[in-house]
Formats: C-alpha cells, sequence, structure tokens
C-alpha cells in the first residue's frame, strides 16, 4: 500500500492505494481524511469522490474536533487516572520497583528514591502503563471467554496491543486483539468490543448477519459503540 497527501478544499487528505482494494471510499479518523483507493485509480476520479463529499467531510472534522480528549498528565500524586469508567487517585511511594496495584481505590505507583524529576516522571508512567496493560489483559480474557462460550467458538488467543486507530481486531487464526486503553472505559463498553470481536470469529465482515450475532451477545450494543464514538478520546493516558 503506497500513500501521498494532498489538498483539494480546506483540507489535507491522504491517499492510500492498494492492490487489493477493488473500490473507492473515504474515512475519517483522528482528525485524518484518507481516500482508500485501488492502485491504479487516476488523480481525477480521487479528486472527485472527494470534491462529491465535502460538505460530509468537513461535518465529521468538525464532529471529531469536538470531542472531548484526554487531558494533560502530571504523573503527580492526587492525579486521577481512570479505570472501568471511573476515574482513581494517583498515589506515589518511594522504595524498591514494585508493579503498580489498586490499594483502597487508589492507584499507587512505587518508584525508587532520588530519581531525577525526568526519570520520575517517564517511571511513573511506565509504571501505570504496564498496570494498565495487566489489568486489560486479564479483562479481555475473561469477557472473552463468556462471549466466544455463547456462540460455541474457539479463540485461539487473547493478546493486548498499543494500537492508535483501533479497538480491537480479529485475526483469520481465531486470535483476538484489544487496544489496552479500553480498560479505562467502562465495563459496558469494554463488553461491547469483546463480543464485536467475538461475533468475527462466526462472520468476518460487517454483514447485516454479522450484526445479528453483536446483538445477541448484547442488545444494548449501540449505546456502547455511540459512548465509544463519542468519548474514546478520553481514553489515554
Amino acid at each position: 500500500m503506497t500513500a501521498l497527501e494532498t489538498t483539494l478544499q480546506d483540507f489535507i487528505f491522504e491517499i492510500k492505494r492498494s492492490n487489493r482494494r477493488k473500490t473507492l471510499c473515504l474515512q475519517i479518523r483522528d482528525g485524518r481524511v484518507q481516500a482508500m483507493v485501488p492502485a491504479h485509480t487516476p488523480d481525477s476520479q480521487i479528486n472527485d469522490l472527494v470534491d462529491r463529499h465535502k460538505d460530509w467531510i468537513r461535518e465529521k472534522l468538525h464532529e471529531q474536533a469536538a470531542r472531548p480528549k484526554a487531558e494533560a498528565r502530571n504523573f503527580v500524586s492526587g492525579e486521577f487516572f481512570p479505570y472501568l469508567g471511573r476515574d482513581h487517585q494517583l498515589c506515589i511511594r518511594t522504595g524498591a520497583p514494585w508493579p503498580a496495584e489498586m490499594i483502597n481505590g487508589k492507584i499507587v505507583v512505587t518508584v525508587p528514591a532520588r530519581l531525577k524529576e525526568c526519570d520520575l516522571r517517564s517511571a511513573i508512567k511506565e509504571r501505570l502503563h504496564e498496570w494498565y496493560r495487566v489489568m486489560a489483559l486479564e479483562k479481555f480474557q475473561t469477557q472473552t471467554g463468556q462471549f466466544s462460550g455463547k456462540l460455541g467458538v474457539v479463540v485461539k488467543a487473547v493478546k493486548v496491543k498499543n494500537y492508535r486507530r483501533r479497538w480491537g481486531s480479529c485475526s483469520a487464526r481465531g486470535e483476538l486483539s484489544f487496544n489496552w486503553r479500553l480498560i479505562m472505559a467502562p465495563s459496558t463498553v469494554i463488553d461491547y468490543v469483546v463480543a464485536h470481536e467475538v461475533a468475527h470469529l462466526v462472520y468476518h465482515n460487517h454483514s447485516p448477519e454479522f450484526w445479528v450475532v453483536v446483538d445477541r451477545l448484547m442488545p444494548t450494543y449501540r449505546h456502547q459503540q455511540n459512548w465509544l464514538n463519542q468519548n474514546g478520546g478520553l481514553l489515554d493516558i
């Protein structure tokens, strides 16, 4: 796949060409406009596609820009970090290196004493990141087991990934991968993403039949889907 950026309107759009793609489509993610096209599509055809959808593109860019985003963190005691949809206070302790843990509703991070300020911040962030990934994997494994059991399908493996532009994926081998940042979201939102990926073990597409399976696993999935679309930008540190 090759990509380049160009300007036709008052926004920049990226062209991604692929030998495997048969149709043209537009997608907008994180404020970036992408034209996904077959490898030999003429530039004039791509420009026409973008021009015909320019009002829709501007509307979506405006919507995404208005969505809330994660605030900058200082990684100091007293600061709050999300976990399963609720904010928990960070408590920094000094001592022998130890994994972060939840104690009495607080996220406790233990770091060595006498670290330089820049090193201290990095150490705290790293401990938090490790803790989130561990907790995420446990949650995803549990929920994957429940949903796959309902459908009678086999999950080959459950993994945690550092995705930037997706929440989960299902490989052709039956391996499910999830964005660790989801552990910050409410449990029902996590359930939706897990149900979504488990359903791909039955239909590896987004056909009407696929959504019937998702609905069977989680009848309220549209509410969680909407929450994630509106608040996904908050799930980061």
